[in-house]
């Protein structure tokens, strides 16, 4: 689960945003390690 949300949440291919990351982690897909490290990938992206 983790590569897709990174996938979606990096290549901009999905409407994924970060109430969903969070979403994600409640429900135990991701860690919220994880969680950081998507939304520093995407960060990293647009400089």
């Amino acid at each position: 689960m983790f590569d897709t949300l990174m996938r979606l949440y990096a290549g901009g291919k999905g409407p994924l945003t970060v109430a969903m990351l969070a979403n994600a982690v409640i429900k135990g897909w991701i860690t919220d390690v994880e969680k950081q490290e998507v939304m520093a990938t995407k960060e990293y992206e647009k400089e």
